[in-house]
């Protein structure tokens, strides 16, 4: 069923979301968590993603943990859809928003681990960006990232006021190292527009993971900004995500 919400870290913020556990729930052992944003697209089993099926196929032969998936469409102030507010401001707002606020009403219900080693979280375009915004502000809660034609350009930049996606790959130089693996996707036949390159991004980016020995991967195709290959590719990508998953132990050097 679609539950609703109205945020006081995003004042007047409405939004929609989505819970699913799969049937190896027992409701006593605290489950992984994976929050996904644009999240209502991801809750159709005859749409495009195929995620609820993916994941009921990959817990059922046990290549993942058993974990709660959380679908958060982006919210509405005043009729006004602030998607871009949310996902593209490079600032930890996002991911007080999640810890504080809709991780709190999960755990009123079901039995979630609280190490950032059992948490993962995904989005496309600028849901990309947010959710490794959400890690690297906050990788404290958040440690496994899935981005596909993740926006890391400029297109919340506002300079000397806001950073945008685009400082990302020097930022990731230069900044101290966090503890985060992250799976990003992306093709040739990206956007390209006022805002930046969408394929050039993701390659600086990927090249400064590299650099700085994050644990990552990166597959850089011919795809265009839509979620074709990121939907193709999703099985092996959880599988690479969560690999090695021990829910014997909180916390992992990635």
């Amino acid at each position: 069923p679609k539950l609703t919400g109205e945020s006081k870290i995003y004042p007047n913020l409405k939004y929609d979301w989505w819970t699913y556990v799969p049937a190896q729930y027992d409701g006593s052992t605290p489950m992984a968590v994976m929050i996904w944003q644009d999240g209502e697209g991801h809750t159709r089993r005859d749409g495009a993603s195929r995620t609820l099926n993916v994941i009921d196929n990959l817990t059922h032969d046990k290549k993942i943990p058993v974990m709660i998936s959380i679908f958060i469409n982006p919210g509405t102030v005043n009729g006004q859809r602030w998607r871009s507010i949310q996902y593209d401001s490079v600032n930890d707002t996002y991911a007080r928003y999640l810890r504080d606020e809709i991780l709190p009403e999960v755990a009123k219900k079901y039995k979630i681990r609280a190490a950032a080693y059992s948490y993962a979280i995904a989005g496309n375009s600028s849901g990309g960006i947010c959710a490794f915004n959400a890690a690297w502000f906050m990788n404290d809660q958040f440690s496994r990232v899935l981005s596909r034609v993740g926006s890391f350009t400029s297109i919340q930049w506002k300079p000397g006021v806001l950073d945008g996606g685009n400082v990302y790959p020097n930022m990731v130089r230069k900044q101290p190292k966090r503890n985060i693996r992250i799976y990003m996707t992306d093709g040739n036949e990206d956007l390209e527009n006022s805002h930046g390159s969408w394929p050039l991004q993701n390659i600086q980016l990927a090249n400064s993971l590299k650099m700085r020995e994050y644990d990552f991967h990166f597959f850089f195709g011919n795809s265009q900004h839509n979620g074709s290959q990121g939907n193709a590719d999703l099985p092996a990508t959880m599988v690479w995500l969560w690999r090695d998953y021990d829910p014997a132990i909180t916390e992992q050097v990635y």
